[in-house]
């Protein structure tokens, strides 16, 4: 699954090379991520009348095995963005391409 909003940021040239450094890095992914969402979760609201519940949030499970692409993907699928670095070289799982289904378009058309 892969979100438009991430889609935009990864390729933006303002964005893409930081974006691309929380590769196989899940704890600066995290890091990031809080101060993101804590920011994204009180735009537009009154933070004095917000309940904190943040302990009732668990605390995920530490990531098992490394990076990897799933079969049938590599390096060459990546979409590159970030000029300055070069993208990480990963495995690849063995087997058949993993299947997906596609998810149909909504029709906008009125």
């Amino acid at each position: 699954m892969r979100l438009q909003s991430d889609h935009t940021i990864a390729r933006d040239s303002r964005t893409a090379c930081e974006w691309q450094s929380f590769v196989d890095n899940q704890p600066k992914a995290q890091a990031m991520f809080q101060f993101v969402f804590h920011d994204l979760s009180t735009l537009g609201q009154d933070i004095n009348s917000l309940v904190d519940c943040t302990e009732v949030v668990p605390i995920p499970a530490p990531p098992q095995g490394h990076t990897h692409f799933p079969a049938g993907l590599s390096n060459k699928d990546i979409e590159q963005a970030c000029a300055e670095t070069p993208f990480p070289t990963f495995p690849t799982d063995p087997g058949p391409a993993t299947a997906v289904a596609p998810v149909p378009k909504p029709n906008t058309r009125k």
